[in-house]
């Protein structure tokens, strides 16, 4: 009976019988409950892609029509489903905002509870998963991308601004005559709070009203903003009840006398110092006749009473379990090993405060034995010092070496050629004047070949010998044809060298490409002048109806629609 009950329960669940609402979850399906019968097997069926053996059942017909005719009375199915029957057969299916855990027999489980159970571009609220780039999430006209289970807000090519709030089409260096732009969001037809956009076709583009994000009501006439929408949005110490954050607290879930504290937006109840009980109904006063009347600590133990029981400790300088026995660790030093003696009932290193300050302390035959360091003077028992221990201890001119003062300029601290003097207790190595080199290893004489030795210039510039203002050999940092930028940190290639690698519009200047009707962010043209590019050169000329130079300045003139041109090149 029981091989009957799982193979049809596998089979089945494989079948037509699983809940296509969940096609999220594949490899949990929601598994019919067979009826209770003996069978034996006749022939095999198709049942929604799936094989199945037709079973004939046998027995009192009485037991078979009872079994079959409720299969959801023996309630077959787990938490937070609910069985419909299927035939002979029960099936289980998740209420509404849950999914299976595992199969529905073991039960369904809610489909998140924090944003770490859903995809990276989603966000668990109430228990489902919602997309984080939800109408709103993001300013007008601007592209949304889900995250991390954050909506990340962008302007489009083109545009600019503050993505959470408007995107606004970039305005081109260029001056062109204006365009009337009929926005039927401007003015803005919507209520207080709300985000207007142009929607529809273009043959019938209308306005279109939304609340923005965080805010709810009527688009069209006012929006009102909510505290909060999860607990996210509120503090820590504060939970999201409706629309609101409010302190969990104030609803009396604690017990009598109980204290209420606020942890990641939940009440935690406990019970206060000295008190004890089930803070989820009333606290009580501890009293010591709750843990230590009578003592369940062993002999010699101390008993005291704690928070929610008693604690056994043995009495200093005692060993032991407390909750057996305690007793002394020793009485004799006999009672100790022989690097230690015994010291108020303890055993414990006999060279804790028996030697002075400084000096080396062995254990022999349970007694200390003290001496002072090599190089350091003094009573052992008392204090052994050395001639110095830093190099503060001595004259400017020496240092503190193995303990003593001497002279740091040693054979051996400086390279071939090279100087040593002392300074402030360190030996200074140099080279002479005149030579160079590294004076920890040799020093020789300076050549002007030496100037450009080092990566004196930035990168990508050149080195050469040459003079300084006052006419001392200094290095010459320059960039190279074609390269721009401060030659003492980098030089970068420039954009271009001549004009026909530039666009059309624009012209090589100093190695970059620039507007050819801008120098410096200064237009080329006169007042009222209109530019033009041509091969790459700026074209002024006087617009319709005015006249005079247009390099300088064009004013308006009657009787004449010809305008002057005036062409430049760099």
């Amino acid at each position: 009976m029981r091989l009957f009950i799982f193979c049809a329960v596998a089979l089945l669940s494989t079948g037509a019988l699983a809940d296509d609402d969940y096609g999220r979850f594949p490899s949990s399906p929601l598994l019919p409950i067979a009826p209770v019968a003996s069978y034996h097997t006749q022939s095999r069926i198709t049942t929604g892609g799936t094989s199945l053996r037709q079973s004939v059942f046998s027995g009192p017909v009485s037991t078979f029509d009872r079994v079959s005719s409720d299969p959801c009375s023996s309630d077959p199915c787990g938490e937070n489903t609910r069985c419909e029957p299927a035939g002979n057969a029960a099936r289980c299916r998740c209420l509404e905002g849950y999914v299976p855990n595992d199969h529905t027999i073991k039960g369904c489980r809610p489909q998140c509870t924090s944003a770490r159970d859903c995809p990276d571009d989603m966000t668990c609220r109430i228990q489902k998963c919602v997309r984080v780039c939800e109408k709103g999430a993001c300013g007008l006209l601007a592209d949304c991308v889900g995250s991390n289970h954050q909506p990340k807000c962008t302007c489009p090519h083109g545009y600019g601004g503050d993505p959470y709030t408007r995107c606004t089409r970039e305005q081109t260096v260029v001056r062109e005559p204006p365009v009337l732009d009929y926005n039927l969001c401007v003015p803005n037809p919507c209520g207080e709070n709300a985000d207007c956009e142009v929607g529809g076709r273009f043959d019938d583009e209308r306005p279109v009203c939304s609340c923005q994000r965080g805010y709810f009501g009527d688009p069209l006439t006012y929006c009102e903003r909510a505290e909060c929408i999860d607990n996210n949005d509120c503090p820590l110490n504060r939970n999201c009840q409706g629309t609101k954050c409010i302190d969990p607290c104030t609803l009396g879930k604690c017990g009598d006398r109980a204290l209420c504290e606020v942890k990641n937006h939940n009440p935690v109840c406990s019970c206060d110092r000295g008190f004890t009980g089930d803070p989820l109904i009333r606290c009580r006063p501890l009293t010591p006749d709750d843990f230590c009347r009578p003592s369940p600590c062993g002999r010699g133990a101390i008993c005291k009473p704690g928070s929610e029981r008693a604690t056994c400790a043995c009495p200093e300088n005692y060993i032991g379990d407390p909750l057996s026995e305690c007793r002394p660790e020793c009485e004799r030093d006999s009672d100790c090993d022989r690097n230690q003696a015994c010291r108020r009932n303890r055993c414990r290193n006999p060279c804790v405060d028996s030697c002075g300050e400084g000096a080396h302390c062995e254990v022999r035959n349970h007694r200390a034995s003290c001496s002072c360091p090599e190089f350091y003077l003094g009573d052992p028992y008392t204090r052994c010092y050395p001639e110095c221990t830093r190099h503060e201890d001595c004259q400017s001119n020496k240092a503190c070496i193995k303990l003593k003062c001497g002279n740091p300029c040693g054979p051996g601290i400086c390279g071939e050629g090279a100087d040593c003097k002392v300074e402030n207790h360190q030996p200074i190595c140099s080279c002479p004047k005149g030579y160079t080199g590294h004076p920890f290893e040799r020093c020789r004489p300076f050549s002007k070949e030496d100037l450009c030795a080092r990566d004196t210039c930035g990168h990508g510039a050149t080195c050469t010998p040459g003079f300084d203002r006052d006419g001392n050999d200094r290095p010459v940092c320059i960039c190279p044809e074609g390269y721009i930028g401060n030659p003492l940190f980098s030089c970068n290639k420039g954009e271009c060298r001549s004009h026909n690698e530039c666009q059309d519009n624009k012209s090589c200047y100093q190695y970059l490409c620039v507007n050819s009707c801008s120098v410096n962010g200064k237009p080329v043209c006169g007042e009222n002048a209109l530019c033009t590019v041509k091969n790459h050169s700026p074209v002024c000329s006087c617009q319709r109806g005015y006249e005079g130079d247009p390099r300088e300045r064009c004013y308006p003139r009657s009787g004449s629609s010809h305008g002057v041109r005036a062409r430049f090149g760099y």
